[in-house]
């Protein structure tokens, strides 16, 4: 009789643990301080490698994940290009609003490793 109970919460436990993806994500909150600074760190590192002159800057976070196995963070954001050159030491910097200069896009910032989350930049 007890097998009878045993055997279908060990089977549903069983999918679950099986359905999940061992490198997979965890959702997190984007507006997590430790989010917010590995994207600072990673924003830092695009406008450095970026061949633009111009920075950018996230106007939005699509989704912010944690991978528990490696404490690394994976997040998908659109950045927009500012009026800000780089080397310039503005604290804010306002969005291109003409179209011929503006320049939006979204970014897989994969692997951000700061603190407790490694750092590697794919655009999209």
């Amino acid at each position: 009789m007890m097998w009878k109970l045993a055997f279908p919460l060990l089977a549903a436990l069983l999918a679950v643990g099986f359905g999940q993806d061992p490198g997979g994500g965890v959702d997190a909150n984007p507006n997590d301080p430790e989010v917010q600074a590995a994207l600072k760190v990673a924003m830092e590192n695009y406008n450095n490698a970026s061949p633009d002159i111009y920075l950018y800057t996230v106007m939005r976070i699509l989704r912010a994940q944690i991978r528990v196995s490696s404490y690394r963070c994976i997040l998908s954001v659109i950045i927009a290009r500012t009026v800000c050159k780089k080397g310039s030491m503005a604290d804010w910097c306002p969005v291109f609003i003409n179209p011929n200069r503006a320049k939006v896009m979204i970014v897989l910032i994969n692997e951000i490793k700061y603190k407790s989350c490694v750092l590697s930049l794919k655009g999209k």
